[in-house]
C-alpha cells in the first residue's frame, strides 16, 4: 500500500510539472484558434477549429512528413479517439501529403500548409507540436515526442483548467 501511495504521489508531481511546462510553452501562442479561420482538409472538408472546440476539446497536431520525431508521434495521434485535426507543414503538394498519409495508413484529418502560412500564424517553431483547442482557444502546447497517454491526458486536463 505504501508503494502505491508513493507512485500516486510521483504521478501527481509529474502531472503538475507537465501542466506547468505546457502552460509555459503556451505563453507565445495566439490566444484564439480563430486566427486559423475556416480551413479545408485534404479530403475537402471545411473545418473551423474554433467553432468545433466549443462542443469538445480538439487535439491539434502540427507535423511534417520530413520530421523524424513526427514519424514516432503520428502513429499515436492516429489512435487518439475523438476530434483530432492536424496541419502538415512544408510537406509538399496536397497529392504528396495524401500519398504519404495513405502509405502510412493514417486517417486523421489533415490541413496542408505547404507554404507555412498557418505555422507562422501559430508561431510554430518546432515539429511536432501538439496543443488542445478548447472553447475557441489554443491551450497546453507541447513540442517533441509525446505519448498517447500524454495526448489523452492533456485533452482531459483542459476541461479542468
Amino acid at each position: 500500500m505504501r508503494s502505491l501511495t508513493r507512485w500516486l504521489g510521483y504521478g501527481l508531481v509529474g502531472l503538475v510539472l507537465m501542466t506547468a511546462v505546457d502552460l509555459w510553452r503556451s505563453r507565445d501562442l495566439p490566444a484564439s484558434a480563430g486566427i486559423l479561420g475556416e480551413q479545408i482538409t485534404l479530403k475537402g472538408q471545411a473545418v473551423d477549429l474554433a467553432a468545433q472546440s466549443h462542443s469538445e476539446p480538439v487535439l491539434l497536431y502540427v507535423w511534417a512528413s520530413w520530421c523524424g520525431i513526427c514519424r514516432l508521434v503520428s502513429p499515436m495521434v492516429n489512435l487518439v479517439p475523438g476530434p483530432v485535426m492536424s496541419i502538415a507543414i512544408a510537406s509538399g503538394s496536397d497529392a504528396r501529403v495524401t500519398a504519404y498519409m495513405r502509405g502510412k495508413g493514417y486517417d486523421f484529418a489533415v490541413i496542408n500548409d505547404a507554404d507555412n502560412r498557418l505555422a507562422r500564424s501559430l508561431s510554430i517553431g518546432v515539429t511536432p507540436t501538439l496543443m488542445v483547442v478548447h472553447q475557441g482557444e489554443l491551450k497546453l502546447a507541447t513540442t517533441g515526442f509525446t505519448t498517447l497517454p500524454g495526448m489523452l491526458l492533456r485533452r482531459w486536463l483542459i476541461s479542468w483548467l
